[in-house]
Order: C-alpha cells, then structure tokens, then sequence
C-alpha cells in the first residue's frame, strides 16, 4: 500500500474535532495550563457549550483501576446569566495537547446535567469570564 493512502487512513481514523482545535489560553501556572476551543462554541442566548483543554506538567491518575494521562478535554455547558456550568463530557488522553491514547471518556446522561455554581476566584471563574465574553 502506497504511504499516501496509509496517511490518508490513519488520518482518518483520527478524532477530527480536536485535531482542527483552535485552542486559547485561559491561564497557566507550574502544575497546567487551561485553554478553550473558540471553534467549538455554540451559544443559545445565555447559554455557551465549549471544548475546554487542561494540559498538565506531570502525569495524572485517574481512580481505580488506575490509569495515566496528561491532558483531558471536557465538553462544558455555561450558564453566563447565573454563573453555572454543566460538565457533559470528560476525555483523558495519555499525552499532552489530546495526543495518544484516550485513558477514559466519562459522559454525564442529559438527565444527569446540573450546572453547578463556579466560584469568580477559581480558574473556573475565569474560563466562565472568557468564554461567555468570547464571540464565536
């Protein structure tokens, strides 16, 4: 099989949402940095859907059975007029920037969605500030 065609399958197989990512930087410090994708915005009056990033300096563990990554993507719903926001789905992936093996994928049932107050102080806060103040 030529190389060309084993490039255009593997490229295939790739997630392709977050390989066209336009990741923004919302804050880092010495333990990760946070960043939203402005592609992935979708707005219904007050209301944001959006891919956050959190690309971590050393390596995290998720809970039994354990398992290592770096980076993990969650697709998040904010609530702009109360302050709130909803996790709808939580991707681990081995390496940093969403590279590697997914680790785990954990998906809230839409029965399950709350959204949950988000403190202004904690980096949350400030992923809420950019993204409700972010035109798509």
């Amino acid at each position: 099989m030529p190389c060309s065609r084993v490039l255009a399958f593997c490229l295939a197989l790739m997630p392709c949402g977050l390989q066209a990512a336009d990741w923004i930087s919302v804050s880092s410090d010495y333990e990760s940095s946070i960043y939203y994708d402005r592609d992935s915005l979708k707005r219904n009056g007050a209301v944001v859907e959006v891919l956050l990033l959190w690309d971590f300096a050393q390596m995290q563990l998720t809970r039994r059975p354990v398992k290592p990554y770096l980076s993990a993507t969650r697709l998040t719903r904010f609530d702009c007029g109360i302050g709130g926001r909803a996790s709808i789905e939580t991707t681990l992936y081995r390496e940093n920037m969403t590279r590697g093996d997914i680790t785990e994928v954990y998906r809230t049932p839409d029965a399950a969605l709350r959204f949950e107050w988000v403190s202004p102080e904690a980096p949350g806060g400030e992923v809420m500030r950019q993204v409700c103040a972010a035109d798509k």
